[in-house]
């Protein structure tokens, strides 16, 4: 079970990793919406397992639900990967990448309740010791397989290059589906072995609705001069003492997990708004270049070293002072989650300030340079009055439209009509003194990727092409040599930062001059500052996780339903 644990999670946490990103990159959505598809995928993952633990509890059993779910689960992971080809049509990639998200949400979900309570049937209930140090070593071996889920699928991703893409995400999709298929071995390799207790064959979540309908109507509406020790009492005689007393302990454990609705909901915001919080950070770690998605690297590699310094240090340290009970360690969890998050806040604030601002709405900026000092006015088209007088160096704001610059007689148009972008404009001074005047618009946003975004501007005629040579002299990017191409210089997992340009006709090496100057101001606020939050959120984690407590606390007849409420 332990084997099929870290399996399956890595197959989920490895899909999941690189899923945000996968649409930003693929598909072209902005942040915020493919942060929606993320927490729609999300939910139905987390709504689906309802359906699970009435399945396994009332129908099939806890065995046979796991696995036509884990079959169900191979299948979706099949369809993504399929989806995330880049030479097929995007109607036939968002038809496969929406079934197959759909289809795993669906798996994942009917067997989430299962698995904890079908290998805590296991054991017998005076082995309680031995039950709570599995499920200390079940949440270990779950937080294992995210943890190189979430190392290695971003590498399949952002280092590997297929079917002619800068990425490969058809293999980093499939990777995990290939543990998926790993975990359903595992399961059935202990068949025989295994104890399978059937289900109730009553459809237990009419009978909780039932129970609590009628009970709550008599003691509403026909309040009854019988004394009661509890007022689901009134449901009998209609439902049985066992059924009242099952509803009884679903309703105070469910009111206990309550508020991990709320730490949840904030848990899971690293994998979209703390990755995009990412993208905005300097991955490089000396010779390192730490990819976005590898940040939540950290909550699996802490949760590693930290559940057994707990379980072996700090609470049988804790225990000396005062008893350490599921509900004062649930309590501290999260209380540590907010704080996490204001962590989270405060860095964002710093994240702020290195970021781009856009021009005003309805204008553009404007970039001066060249190897003329001599300014010259910026008149709007049909009218002769210069807007800013003499074009300065250095960025400019204007109105989005039509402009000429003015030398002696001549007059240059330039096309800058695109509200919200910026605008490179180069002032040349060729060999016979007469003005060369360049332009091209360029992206205020910055790259996505991670990389460097080069754009050229060469005098008009220059030919040629471009490599860009790293450290260990490999050709990294290339392209032609014209003013207002650029190239995305992805950085390598070990990397310097060195480059050297190889460029233009008759030129060797660095031999011809060249300048460069920043466009779009760089992330400069280091990604390890995320370390402490992720720190703190986990602490909350470890605390918090209640599998335990849930099993132990509920009636046999609900132990697969109880686990949903988490």
């Amino acid at each position: 079970m332990l084997g099929n644990e870290f399996c399956e999670r890595f197959s989920f946490y490895g899909m999941k990793a690189i899923l945000t990103i996968y649409f930003i990159y693929e598909h072209g959505y902005s942040d915020s919406f493919a942060t929606f598809v993320y927490h729609a995928f999300t939910c139905i993952a987390y709504l689906t397992p309802l359906a699970g633990s009435i399945l396994a509890d009332s129908y099939l059993g806890r065995f046979k639900v796991i696995l036509y779910g884990s079959s169900i689960y191979v299948l979706g992971h099949m369809l993504l990967s399929f989806g995330a080809v880049p030479t097929l049509d995007i109607a036939v990639r968002t038809l496969f990448d929406f079934g197959g998200l759909f289809v795993i949400a669906v798996g994942t979900g009917s067997i989430k309740p299962c698995v904890s309570a079908f290998a805590a049937d296991q054991f017998s209930e005076n082995e309680s010791d031995l039950r709570a140090q599995f499920f200390s070593f079940f949440y270990f071996a779950i937080n294992a397989g995210s943890l190189f889920a979430i190392l290695l699928t971003p590498i399949l991703r952002g280092r590997v290059s297929c079917f002619g893409s800068l990425y490969c995400f058809p293999l980093a999709f499939g990777v995990p589906g290939v543990l998926m298929i790993i975990a359903l071995l595992f399961f059935l390799s202990g068949w025989k072995m295994y104890k399978k207790h059937p289900p109730s064959h009553e459809n237990i979540a009419s009978e909780v609705v039932g129970c609590i309908g009628l009970a709550s109507a008599r003691t509403l509406f026909r309040r009854s001069t019988k004394p009661v020790s509890h007022w689901l009492d009134r449901a009998a005689p209609e439902h049985s003492s066992e059924m009242i007393e099952a509803v009884r302990s679903l309703i105070n454990v469910a009111a206990i997990f309550g508020p991990l609705v709320f730490f949840w909901a904030l848990f899971d915001q690293q994998g979209s708004t703390w990755i995009l919080q990412a993208r905005r950070l300097d991955g490089r770690i000396g010779w390192i270049n730490a990819l976005p998605e590898q940040i939540n690297i950290l909550n699996p590699l802490i949760v590693i070293i930290m559940v057994p310094v707990f379980e072996g240090i700090v609470y049988p340290f804790v225990r000396k002072l005062c008893n350490v009970t599921p509900l004062r360690k649930m309590s501290v969890g999260g209380l540590l989650a907010a704080t996490s998050f204001i962590m989270a806040g405060l860095l964002q604030l710093e994240v702020n300030k290195t970021m781009e601002p856009p021009p005003a709405t309805g204008r553009v900026y404007v970039q001066r340079i060249g190897n003329i000092s001599q300014t010259y006015p910026l008149l709007r088209v049909g009218d002769s009055t210069p807007i800013i007088g003499d074009l300065p160096t250095g960025r400019t704001e204007v109105d989005a439209g039509m402009y000429n610059i003015e030398e002696g007689s001549e007059l240059h148009t330039l096309n800058l009509t695109v509200p919200g972008k910026g605008y490179v404009i180069e002032l040349h001074e060729s060999d016979n003194s007469s003005l060369r005047i360049s332009s091209f618009m360029y992206a205020i946003e910055k790259t996505g990727n991670g990389g460097s975004r080069l754009y050229f501007i060469v005098p008009q005629g220059d030919a040629g092409r471009v490599f860009v040579v790293n450290y260990k002299n490999q050709i990294v990017a290339s392209q032609d040599l014209k003013s207002g191409n650029f190239m995305d210089i992805r950085p390598a997992f070990f990397d310097n930062g060195e480059y050297t340009l190889y460029y233009g006709m008759g030129c060797e090496g660095t031999s011809c001059p060249n300048n460069i100057k920043f466009t779009v101001r760089p992330n400069t606020v280091s990604i390890l500052w995320v370390v402490p939050q992720f720190i703190v959120i986990t602490l909350g984690e470890v605390l918090l996780s209640g599998l335990e407590f849930a099993y132990s606390q509920s009636a046999p007849s609900m132990k697969s339903f109880l686990q949903v409420s988490q």
